[in-house]
């Protein structure tokens, strides 16, 4: 085997070689091994060469490339142009154009050149929509935050409505392919209803000397000034006019800095919105401006409340005060803050906002979404590629910011994922502190095929920075390394706290107990976090007695007996005669010092009716509560086999079975002056008696009798008769 280097200029027969090209070639031997054998003379499959690597089709939405041929004339000329599917292979030194679909226009280069396995652009083009403006009509508003001058894009809409009318139901303005519908829209005039309808507006004004919390401050700077009315329309400068606008509660108006209850304000009127004062105590200013007949800007509701948190989204780690979020639903005060990131920062991307906070019952910034990235989705080249971390000889841990920290002298791989059949992935790195080994991983049990590694040995903290791979594709992903020395504050020694380690690194585990059977009251482990802090406060060994068992004092409520209150002590509990115990028979003493539920309770008992026995009757009177007895009989002929008498256990359950009547033979008699071998007053099937007689006596008849089937006798009472 001969590998990337020199190699002999001959080689013997059997050869085989193994050749490793430069970045932008590529072995022209297919297949897994990419290896050629020396046959005869030949070299087998052939003989081995680097060759330009091809470029992919990029992927883009509303929009498809085309292959430029070598005998096009101009690029409009769409005949000579080969359509492209996306990834497909593009030569070296070829062409490839792109072409928006109806009603989106290119934005960046149209043409593209493959040179060695990459474009020549630094970034794709992207298909935009043809943007359509909002016009200045006199009299109407638009929603949404929309304003004249904003564009829209293709086949998006805003709703708008004429000021003055009496009509609330809004009117939908859609962009086609850069043209707005509809073209025309007619909003009557203000002035007659300024001066007829509008309310003059009377609000509470507060007495108290205290000072107003105010909200944030619109550039006025920034607002759109170039609006001009035509001499057509005829509008006077009282048109210009604003309404009042919309006030939220806990909030007083300001004219140009001085209190003002009027209800129509000139064209450039600047209002204030000043705020009571909450708990936050922030104090910012934030203002309106009348501009032509309109407000720029929006009211916020004044009053500093709580915000509602819904921990919904997947894939989205949150924390508050360096603790994860895990309810479902969480109120949170005026000013909290919570962190979010990915469940896993290689394998997912957020987009949104890393920190959000309550302010005025509202959070700031975006919600943020983790999307998976092209491992979740099966290893698609559209994707940005995923990154695997693996560490030697230190911790590694997430942030809650979404950062990867890095205990110093730790080794860290980081591995892209990508087909290897593709193409190489790119590693960049945002600082030139040293290069690093990057290549596609060799050991056993990693995937050669599919992760491009980059490792940073022994990380010091001048490799922290933004590492991120890119896919031949041009889908990068990154990730922020900060190397740090996080160490958590040692566990001080308490009394009867037992520590399974004196580790304090970063994502060091401890397992704490109690000696001398204390409980121990707070987490059984602790993790330090990357944050420098514990995972939980410290436990404590506390000796811990559990009290009275809360019990009703009632017919159903057992009776306790305590054997030990101290943690893991037991208490048994029984009931009076005729009732039993349903439940447990014993509760344990809990190391929160309570008794461990649930209790049991009292029921009467009662068993079920036992019946009679066939050709046999039961004695007893229903129903049958613990400590009745019930007798059977059997019919004449028949003898008993079992219990006579049963009796109803606390359980619920009979002391016996049901017995058996069996036919039988009764006491037969005995002969004067003689003997019977046996005397019972009922003999079963099959059973035999002899007959004896006193001395100077002989017996007369037969000397043995047997109980038949039938329940009778085989003979007849023999008799004893004096000797002539």
């Amino acid at each position: 085997m001969h590998k990337a280097g020199k190699t002999s200029t001959k080689n013997s027969i059997g050869t085989v070689l193994s050749l490793e090209c430069n970045a932008g070639f590529q072995l022209n031997i297919k297949g897994e091994n990419a290896t050629a054998k020396c046959i005869r003379g030949y070299w087998k499959p052939e003989t081995p060469k680097c060759v330009s690597a091809p470029c992919l089709v990029p992927f883009v939405e509303n929009g498809k490339y085309y292959k430029v041929e070598p005998h096009t004339i101009e690029l409009s000329d769409k005949p000579s142009l080969t359509p492209l599917s996306t990834y497909e292979e593009i030569q070296s030194n070829e062409f490839i154009t792109l072409e928006c679909e109806e009603g989106f226009k290119i934005q960046g280069a149209g043409q593209l050149r493959c040179g060695h396995g990459s474009w020549s652009v630094n970034a794709f083009s992207k298909c935009v929509s043809i943007a359509c403006t909002l016009p200045n009509i006199p009299g109407l508003i638009y929603e949404g935050g929309y304003r004249e001058g904003l564009t829209i894009g293709h086949d998006s809409s805003v709703n708008a409505r004429c000021n003055y009318s009496t009509n609330t139901l809004p009117i939908e303005m859609t962009c086609n392919k850069g043209i707005l519908k509809p073209q025309n829209i007619q909003c009557e005039s203000g002035i007659r209803k300024y001066r007829e309808e509008i309310a003059h507006i009377s609000l509470p004004l507060d007495d108290s000397k205290e000072s107003f919390n105010v909200m944030n401050i619109l550039d006025a700077s920034n607002m759109d000034e170039s609006s001009n009315i035509t001499e057509d329309q005829n509008i006077t400068e009282e048109s210009k006019m604003c309404g009042s606008p919309s006030l939220t509660d806990g909030a007083l108006v300001y004219k140009n800095g001085d209190i003002d209850v009027d209800g129509v304000y000139e064209s450039g009127t600047e209002i204030y919105f000043n705020c009571i004062p909450s708990a936050s105590g922030e104090r910012n200013t934030w203002k309106i401006i009348c501009e032509h007949g309109k407000w720029i800007g929006r009211s916020y509701n004044c009053a500093n409340g709580t915000c509602l948190f819904k921990n919904n989204e997947p894939n989205v780690v949150s924390f508050y005060n360096d603790l994860e979020i895990r309810e479902d639903v969480v109120e949170f005060p005026p000013g909290a803050t919570i962190t979010s990131r990915c469940t896993d920062i290689g394998k997912f991307e957020l987009i949104g906002s890393i920190e959000r906070t309550c302010i005025h019952s509202e959070w700031t910034g975006t919600k943020p979404q983790c999307f998976g990235l092209n491992q979740e989705n099966d290893y698609a080249m559209e994707k940005a590629p995923t990154i695997l971390f693996r560490r030697q000889n230190g911790p590694i841990a997430q942030s809650n910011d979404g950062k990867l920290i890095v205990y110093p002298g730790t080794t860290l791989h980081m591995e892209c994922l990508w087909m290897r059949r593709f193409g190489n992935p790119k590693w960049s790195v945002s600082h030139d502190y040293k290069n690093y080994s990057e290549g596609w991983v060799t050991e056993e049990g990693r995937d050669a095929t599919l992760e491009y590694r980059l490792t940073i040995v022994d990380a010091q903290t001048d490799d922290s920075g933004i590492y991120s791979c890119e896919t031949p594709a041009r889908h990068k992903h990154s990730v922020e390394v900060l190397v740090k020395s996080i160490n958590c504050p040692e566990i001080p020694t308490r009394r009867g706290l037992i520590v399974s380690t004196n580790e304090t690194k970063l994502s060091a585990r401890v397992l704490l107990s109690c000696s001398n059977g204390n409980s121990l009251i707070g987490s059984s482990e602790l993790f330090c976090l990357p944050s420098g802090n514990w995972s939980s406060p410290l436990p404590v060994c506390e000796s811990v007695e559990c009290g009275d068992i809360p019990l009703s004092n009632n017919i159903t409520s057992p009776r306790v007996a305590v054997l030990s209150r101290e943690v893991g002590g037991r208490a048994s509990f029984s009931c009076q005669s005729g009732y039993g115990l349903r439940g447990p028979s014993e509760s344990i003493c809990m190391p929160s010092g309570e008794w461990a539920t649930p209790f049991p309770t009292c029921v009467e008992v009662q068993c079920e009716n036992p019946g009679a026995p066939l050709n046999g009757y039961a004695q007893g009177t229903t129903p049958y509560r613990a400590g009745d007895v019930v007798q059977f009989n059997c019919n004449p002929e028949y003898m008993m086999q079992g219990q006579p008498i049963i009796a109803c256990q606390d359980n619920g359950r009979w002391s016996g079975g049901l017995p058996k009547c069996v036919q039988a033979c009764s006491y037969p008699g005995t002969a004067i002056s003689g003997h019977m071998s046996s005397v019972q007053f009922y003999y079963a099937i099959g059973e035999s008696i002899t007959f004896t007689c006193d001395a100077g006596l002989e017996l007369r008849g037969p000397k043995m009798v047997k109980c038949l089937k039938n329940g009778k006798w085989s003979g007849a009472i023999p008799q004893c008769i004096a000797l002539d």
